[in-house]
């Protein structure tokens, strides 16, 4: 079962129901739940003992997707009929995730064997190109001989492409995970058409981008002008202060410095409308509160902390569309005037 296409209990009883060919007994009986339904299925596992029993094998690739079902009830049936002693019953987990157990319930957990496997990647760059091109080659038996090896030889280009090979090992630097490798490949395959039956160079390029692309600079893009300014204030109080964190008052005053400066670009908002636009921040989480906030608390005065660098801030400005001049350049200035 894979936790990207079983992404609810009731998908993957029916994926279950599938691979055991059990769906001409389910077909005939009427569930009164999704509780039964598991039940009559677990039974069907049951039945026989070790000696004449099929051995199952239940292997939950994206396993910490899975966790994320309601009451983790599929993982607990299952932990619970592999600990008892009729089907031989073996359950297998694959996550990169390593803090997995914690996000175990109690109940789930206490079934869990805690038989753990770590597995790294110990391969080098050699071998990594070695592995793009086996992703991407057509296998032998494909149906359309010329094509596949018109395919193949554009692969093996590409792996001899000297810009390619620079992006990949960029690639490798940053994460071995082939899943990263995967997800590039994918995205730049998408690009494929009749019209466009090759791979190419500038194909790959541009899937690199589209893999690196900064969702927190996007979020930027959709921001009002209103909000960047309130950005750009808690950027120049973490340079002034060195990272320490701040509050809603003291960028709102950082706001006014600037609106006093250049009255001219931008219109003074009334406090209570900035506060608006300081907690749309806080619900995108480009801002963050350092600590829960108590019920007393006054909300200008929480501690909060930028989720942003500068070079994000920076990166985002350059590509916001219609951006004040007098805003771009309060953020690229130093501090001399403040």
């Amino acid at each position: 079962l894979s936790g990207l296409l079983q992404t609810n209990d009731k998908v993957a009883l029916k994926e279950i129901t599938r691979q055991l060919r059990l769906e001409n007994v389910v077909e005939d009986k009427v569930f009164g739940s999704f509780a039964e339904n598991l039940a009559f299925l677990l039974e069907a596992l049951r039945k026989g003992d070790r000696t004449s029993s099929c051995p199952v094998l239940f292997i939950l690739d994206e396993f910490d997707l899975f966790v994320h079902h309601k009451n983790q009830t599929l993982l607990y049936n299952l932990f619970d009929i592999s600990q008892s002693a009729q089907t031989p019953v073996t359950v297998i987990g694959l996550t990169c995730r390593q803090d997995i157990l914690e996000l175990l319930e109690k109940r789930v957990k206490s079934r869990f064997s805690h038989r753990q496997i770590y597995l790294m990647n110990s391969f080098d760059f050699k071998q990594y190109i070695r592995i793009f091109k086996e992703q991407l080659s057509l296998p032998t038996e494909f149906p359309d001989e010329s094509f596949a090896q018109k395919w193949n030889n554009n692969v093996q280009h590409l792996s001899e492409d000297k810009t390619v090979q620079d992006m990949l090992q960029t690639l490798f630097h940053y994460t071995k995970d082939l899943r990263s490798l995967h997800l590039l490949l994918m995205l730049a395959v998408s690009n494929v058409t009749v019209h466009h039956p090759l791979i190419t160079a500038s194909d790959l390029h541009e899937a690199s981008k589209q893999y690196r692309m900064d969702s927190k600079a996007n979020i930027v893009h959709g921001l009002s002008v209103l909000e960047i300014c309130l950005i750009i204030a808690m950027k120049h109080l973490n340079d002034v202060y060195e990272g320490e964190p701040f509050n809603f008052q003291m960028v709102y005053n950082e706001f006014q410095k600037f609106i006093q400066r250049k009255a001219h670009c931008m219109y003074n908002f009334e406090k209570p409308v900035v506060m608006k636009a300081f907690e749309h921040l806080l619900q995108l989480e480009l801002v963050k509160p350092i600590e829960r906030p108590s019920v007393r608390a006054q909300r200008e005065y929480l501690l909060m902390k930028l989720l942003l660098d500068n070079n994000q801030i920076m990166d985002a400005l350059q590509a916001y569309p219609n951006c004040p001049t007098d805003v771009k350049q309060w953020a690229a200035s130093s501090l001399s005037w403040l």
